[in-house]
């Protein structure tokens, strides 16, 4: 397959803009759910997190646009598998106070799914941080990220047009190698992010073969609230699928150029997708 960005955003990038980008992006992330033990476990797999993204967007497209509001039976549309799954989730999302249920007037079986604010204040932040990345690209002129969390409207505007992320992530599910095969298990997106931060970090500048770094699987196992059983079992199994080379003897690890390819690429072609949705937005105001 192509590893580059959709054509409208395939602009040459250099290697050392590539991994600047790539690891602001996945300190980032990696910053947002360190130590936070209850996020991690609430939105541990993607299917999860890109179901909590659906019920803000179409809460924002009811608001926006009269679209039909968010239900679990939509979401359960949306889902291509795990559905019972995705009913517990939801059941965990209005426990912690992250999503309410508001009954329909006209008929009180249907309930409606209504962010509350600290999921939609978690989503803002997270959805700036990759408009930042896109301004880092050049994909976004500068200021973006600060009109999302400062100006309403615009957020307003983004989130009713993020609908078209979650459907290209959805359309691309499985398509990037080693990249999906950690978005699968369970922590294995904030292990992979970890994984690409501390690569760049050791590697700034282009090099073959890439450089080992630090790993200690026991402190990342506590950062990201799995366990240590897990996170070996994850790193031996990706070792074994040519991912990476893990020495844990000397507590070292390299990641394979193959590996680099599909994960670098998986990640920009992510970002275009935010920066296709704030020119959206940008044109709507």
């Amino acid at each position: 397959m192509d590893f580059l960005p959709p054509p409208d955003l395939a602009l040459p990038i250099s290697y050392e803009a590539r991994a600047q980008a790539v690891a602001l992006y996945c300190d980032a992330i990696v910053r947002m759910h360190w130590g936070e033990r209850l996020i991690n476990k609430i939105f541990g797999r993607a299917m999860q997190s890109h179901a909590a993204g659906r019920i803000v967007v179409q809460h924002y497209r009811w608001k926006e646009e009269g679209a039909e509001r968010p239900t679990l039976a939509l979401l359960q549309r949306h889902a291509s598998r795990g559905t019972r799954t995705l009913a517990s989730f939801v059941a965990v999302l209005r426990l912690t106070g992250m999503v309410a249920a508001e009954a329909d007037p006209g008929d009180r079986r249907v309930r409606y799914l209504v962010p509350q604010e600290r999921l939609i204040a978690g989503l803002r932040a997270w959805i700036a941080h990759h408009l930042r990345c896109c301004e880092a690209l050049g994909w976004l002129g500068a200021g973006h990220a600060d009109r999302l969390m400062e100006d309403a409207a615009f957020f307003s505007a983004f989130v009713s047009r993020a609908g078209t992320i979650l459907d290209q992530v959805a359309l691309h599910r499985g398509r990037f190698g080693g990249w999906s095969w950690f978005d699968e298990r369970d922590g294995g997106g904030r292990v992979a992010m970890l994984l690409l931060r501390d690569h760049f970090k050791a590697n700034p500048v282009a090099g073959s073969p890439p450089a080992a770094f630090p790993l200690r699987a026991r402190e990342l196992a506590e950062g990201l609230g799995l366990s240590h059983s897990h996170v070996r079992g994850m790193l031996k199994e990706a070792t074994e699928a040519g991912h990476l080379a893990h020495d844990a003897g000397r507590a070292q690890v390299r990641l394979t150029s193959r590996f680099l390819d599909e994960a670098t690429s998986w990640l920009l072609h992510f970002l275009s997708w935010f920066a296709d949705a704030a020119h959206a937005a940008r044109r709507a105001g």
